[in-house]
């Protein structure tokens, strides 16, 4: 019975940790998503973009296997990046069928404004933490991403 008194109330024992990921997943969701507002920007815009910035010339392909979305999901998220000037694609010299992405001017400037946003969001969820809790917490959580990593993206 002692795991009954460390459960969340309401959450299903067996599943205790799956379950406070799964609840600090959705609200650190909404606050992201008010937190990209200002900049007309979802989570998932927020972080193509960001994904863009570090790994320049991937393709929409190559991001929907990432991001495990359809390549429909992901082009209609790109054709909106595009029309806001935030990206643009780049035939490939290797594969003239293949179109490269890659962040315009104006798209690294939001990022970068919108990053200075999402980093108000982890000071104010994250703040209160003694800092050797919070390395604690991230050496836990990149050990647990390395582990499901191979489940979550694709190979190359």
């Amino acid at each position: 019975q002692a795991n009954d008194a460390a459960a969340p109330r309401g959450a299903p024992v067996p599943w205790e940790m799956i379950y406070l990921m799964a609840r600090l997943f959705y609200g650190m969701r909404n606050q992201c998503e008010e937190a990209l507002k200002p900049y007309a920007l979802t989570s998932m815009q927020f972080t193509i973009l960001s994904t863009l910035s570090n790994l320049p010339g991937l393709s929409s392909a190559e991001l929907s296997r990432r991001f495990n979305v359809t390549p429909q999901t992901m082009g209609e998220m790109i054709v909106n990046l595009e029309k806001r000037s935030l990206v643009a694609r780049e035939q490939d010299p290797q594969n003239r069928r293949a179109l490269k992405l890659a962040l315009t001017d104006e798209g690294r400037k939001l990022l970068h404004k919108a990053e200075e946003a999402m980093l108000g969001v982890e000071a104010d969820m994250f703040g209160a933490m003694a800092a050797r809790d919070r390395e604690a917490l991230r050496a836990a959580l990149q050990s647990l991403h390395g582990r499901m990593s191979p489940l979550v993206e694709p190979a190359g």
